[in-house]
């Protein structure tokens, strides 16, 4: 008896960590954002707010990964150093749940095209990216990025895919490996000051193995990217979820200033 109660026991603890071992890691909610092949023009500072906010999730995978009512503020700023290569600073922020305001911790990145392909049909580029957050703010605050990026162009059409690798060097993740975070927009430059857009971001948790898909994080984002003035960057968006990890809806509003 006393051997059928530990083989029981032994049997609910694997279920329990196989269960944890398919939860995906939420969407990086304190830079909802795209990357493209262009760089910030050399000598010129762009200072960007990053605000994220979820308004709904239905579903207890989805309240466990989308923070629900906490706003992401994230302040970056990017210097251009060559004609293709761009550096950047990140200090980001969190309201709470529980209402309190906290410094969530850093990040920094190089981010570049490859020169060689920007007359070409489709261009090249990348971002590598060191995160160092806070570790009351982020599960695995110790992390590495490299995003390939993809850009091509059609007539009033541009296509961008970012195909992002995510390595973690401290958290209960960091035995999972490579996880997948693939992301992308469809852009129309329909006028002058406005260029409405489809956009797409997802977690798809480690590469090996990867995660059923309703355990992963899809989100389609409708955006529109203004340009009132030269200067200026505006880019306001609503994310839908489209999985059962990822069943609510956020708010995205990215506002920059070139200098």
């Amino acid at each position: 008896m006393r051997f059928r109660i530990q083989i029981v026991a032994l049997s609910v603890c694997v279920l329990a960590i196989l269960a944890d071992a398919r939860q995906s890691r939420a969407i990086d909610f304190y830079e909802i954002q795209i990357y493209d092949t262009d760089t910030e023009p050399v000598g010129h500072l762009m200072l960007e707010l990053h605000s994220n906010t979820t308004t709904t999730a239905t579903g207890e995978s989805a309240k466990s990964q989308m923070d629900v009512h906490q706003i992401h503020e994230t302040l970056e700023a990017t210097y251009g150093v060559l004609r293709w290569v761009e550096i950047g600073q990140y200090f980001a922020t969190a309201k709470l749940s529980n209402g309190d305001y906290e410094y969530a911790g850093s990040r920094t990145k190089i981010h570049f095209g490859i020169p060689q392909t920007f007359e070409w049909p489709v261009q090249f580029g990348g971002n590598i990216e060191f995160d160092y957050m806070r570790r009351a703010a982020e599960e695995n605050p110790l992390n590495l990025e490299l995003r390939p990026i993809i850009g091509g162009t059609y007539k009033k059409f541009r296509l961008v895919a970012n195909l992002a690798l995510e390595k973690p060097f401290s958290g209960p993740t960091t035995h999972r490996g490579v996880q997948f975070e693939p992301s992308g927009e469809l852009v129309y430059d329909l006028h002058r000051w406005v260029s409405p857009a489809i956009e797409y971001y997802a977690d798809m948790g480690a590469i090996q193995p990867l995660e059923k898909v309703q355990d992963q994080q899809h989100f389609i984002v409708p955006t529109l990217n203004f340009h009132f003035l030269p200067q200026l960057e505006l880019n306001l968006g609503v994310g839908i979820g489209v999985t059962r990890a990822s069943n609510g809806i956020f708010l995205k509003s990215i506002v920059g200033w070139e200098f």
